[in-house]
């Protein structure tokens, strides 16, 4: 029974040191910035969403608090990419698969050690069926390519990997 019960407490333990995030203790509070749109093809509502998931994420998986005011960490984001392109062509047609890619130029910005400071792009994409309509299908394309940048960013912020 007692190595049952070490068992399960090393399997938990391995659990939860696996995440890897790595934040300096001095660090309580980050901001994210309205996010500007400067490839001027995202739809309207895209800098807000994608702001409100990474708060959300931060807040979630990390012990920072939000404070817009006395930030410790900022995040600065620029879509610099939001694209739909062809992927597959198939006789007797334009494709058969189209591509929606989201890039964003993200800064963080650590107010209590500049040498912390990065500067990245990150961008990922969707692959769907080229008879869909994109508008039906922006929703869910999102919302899988914002899972793989929402973690991007956050590895890249808060892991030692």
């Amino acid at each position: 029974m007692k190595h049952c019960i070490l068992l399960v407490c090393c399997l938990f333990y391995g659990c939860y040191s696996f995440k890897g995030t790595s934040i300096d203790p001095e660090i309580q509070f980050f901001n994210v910035e309205p996010i500007k749109d400067i490839s001027a093809s995202a739809p309207g509502y895209y800098p807000n969403d994608f702001a409100e998931a990474l708060n959300n994420k931060i807040r979630r998986e990390s012990r920072l608090v939000f404070n817009a005011a006395n930030p410790d960490i900022v995040f600065k984001i620029k879509i610099t990419q939001y694209s739909v392109s062809s992927q597959a062509p198939i006789a007797g047609s334009f494709t058969s698969i189209n591509r929606l890619t989201v890039t964003l130029e993200v800064v963080c910005e650590n107010t209590k050690n500049e040498k912390s400071n990065w500067n990245a792009n990150f961008s990922r994409f969707e692959d769907f069926d080229a008879s869909l309509n994109l508008n039906t299908e922006e929703n869910r394309l999102l919302t899988n390519i914002n899972k793989l940048l929402l973690e991007d960013i956050f590895n890249k912020a808060f892991s030692n990997w």
